[in-house]
């Protein structure tokens, strides 16, 4: 019999875990995480852009387009983590409960009051800038935020079914 190597074993089983997270992304049971890939990558999108934008800013506009690039750097680091989480859970499908639900749940009120905090940052920043291209990320930042905030309440919601469908 032959032995398979541990960096084959990792393969494997990260394989398995793709294959049975890519199942539930395409069901009708975990809609909230195709909607998380897309708001990631609309924030991957706009932070694409954000550097060069800050080069040709200055004075507390500059300070702005800065702290928007770090908000969403926050923002895509709490939606990867999500991701790790919901992954570890589904690998352990069959011992689904309420506690590994219990801590889905609470990563998302965790993200939904970052949310609210930066709603408030951006609402007070919008006040404070007339530069057209600055308020234009100002918005885009604000409706990311504000979807995500959407998306977390959604999500509490469809976590729950992890649980229903162990229950059958």
């Amino acid at each position: 019999m032959k032995v398979l190597k541990p960096s084959k074993i990792i393969f494997l089983v990260c394989c398995v875990a793709f294959l049975s997270f890519n199942s539930l992304l395409h069901s009708e049971e975990l809609l909230h995480v195709g909607q998380l890939f897309n708001l990631r990558d609309a924030i991957t999108e706009q932070g694409n852009l954000l550097p060069e934008k800050i080069e040709k800013t200055s004075g507390n506009d500059r300070r702005t387009l800065e702290r928007i690039f770090e908000l969403n750097t926050s923002t895509l680091t709490t939606i990867e983590a999500y991701f790790r989480i919901l992954m570890i859970t589904i690998a352990n499908e069959n011992e689904t409960n309420s506690e590994t639900v219990k801590i889905l749940n609470e990563w998302l009120t965790f993200t939904k009051n970052q949310c609210v905090y930066d709603i408030e940052y951006l609402n007070a920043t919008l006040k404070e800038t007339k530069d057209p291209q600055v308020l234009d990320e100002i918005i885009q930042a604000k409706k990311h935020a504000e979807y995500l905030l959407t998306l977390t309440t959604f999500a509490v919601t469809e976590n729950s079914k992890l649980l229903n469908r162990n229950a059958v």
